[in-house]
C-alpha cells in the first residue's frame, strides 16, 4: 500500500514527505544550500588510520567507546582511482559516513517518515520515537552510511554532533574538517590530481629506466 502511495506520488511530481520541486527552484535551492550548509570532507592523504575520530564520535554519541557503533568509519582501499596499491604505496583510507544529501534518498524511503532534512542547517535526523526499525533507509543509502545498531534496536548515522562534529575536532592530523558544500569537493579533486601526478611520474621514471637498459644492453 505504501509503496503504490509513494509510486503514485512521485508519478504526480511529489512525495508526501518532500516535495519535489521544478527543475529551477530545486537547483536555486541547492546552489543557496551549498553557500549556507556544512558537511564533513575527509582528505586521505592526511589520515593515519589511528581512528580517533571512530573513538570521539561513539564517545560522544553512545557514552561509551565502541568502534563498530561510530557514525562514521574509517575503511581501507585496496586501490584508488588512478592505480592499483603496490608495495611502494602507503596505506590508503576512506571514511563512509552520512553526505547530508540534498535530496536524500533514505528520507523519501523512509516510510513512517522519520527521517528530515534541517531546511537551516541542511543535516539529515533520524526521529527515534517514530522509527520502526525497518532499515529501507539502509538500503536506500548510497554511501552505506545508516548501520543498525543491535543493542539499542535503532538506526543511526552522523548527525553532525549539533554542528560541532567530534571527529573534526579530535582527529590529530586534519584529514577531517567540517566544511560548506561548496567547498567539499577540493580535498577528493587535489587527491585524485596528486595521485595522478604521481602516477605519470612513477610511469615516465620507468619508461625512461628501461629505455637505459635497453640502450646499455
Amino acid at each position: 500500500m505504501w509503496r503504490r502511495k509513494t509510486q503514485q506520488t512521485a508519478a504526480d511530481g511529489h512525495f508526501e514527505h518532500g516535495d519535489v520541486q521544478p527543475t529551477e527552484k530545486r537547483l536555486f535551492d541547492e546552489e543557496r544550500s551549498m553557500e549556507e550548509e556544512k558537511v564533513i570532507v575527509y582528505d586521505p592523504v592526511y589520515c593515519s588510520g589511528c581512528m580517533r575520530c571512530m573513538t570521539a564520535c561513539s564517545t560522544y554519541n553512545n557514552g561509551a567507546t565502541s568502534l563498530s557503533k561510530s557514525r562514521l568509519q574509517i575503511v581501507r582501499h585496496e586501490g584508488h582511482a588512478i592505480s592499483p596499491l603496490t608495495e611502494e604505496d602507503d596505506l590508503i583510507f576512506d571514511v563512509l559516513t552520512c553526505q547530508q544529501c540534498n535530496q536524500p534518498a533514505c528520507v523519501y524511503f523512509c516510510p513512517t517518515l522519520s527521517i528530515k532534512k534541517n531546511n537551516e542547517t541542511g543535516c539529515v535526523t533520524i526521529n527515534h520515537d517514530t522509527c520502526v526499525g525497518c532499515r529501507m533507509c539502509m538500503v536506500s543509502c548510497p554511501f552505506g552510511a545508516i548501520s543498525y545498531d543491535g543493542d539499542r534496536r535503532a538506526l543511526i548515522k552522523c548527525e553532525l554532533c549539533g554542528g560541532d562534529p567530534q571527529c573534526v575536532r579530535f582527529c590529530p592530523t586534519g584529514a577531517l574538517k567540517f566544511l560548506p558544500k561548496k567547498e567539499a569537493h577540493l580535498p577528493k579533486r587535489n587527491h585524485l590530481a596528486r595521485n595522478l601526478i604521481q602516477s605519470r611520474t612513477r610511469a615516465i621514471r620507468d619508461a625512461a629506466t628501461r629505455e637505459g637498459e635497453h640502450a646499455g644492453s
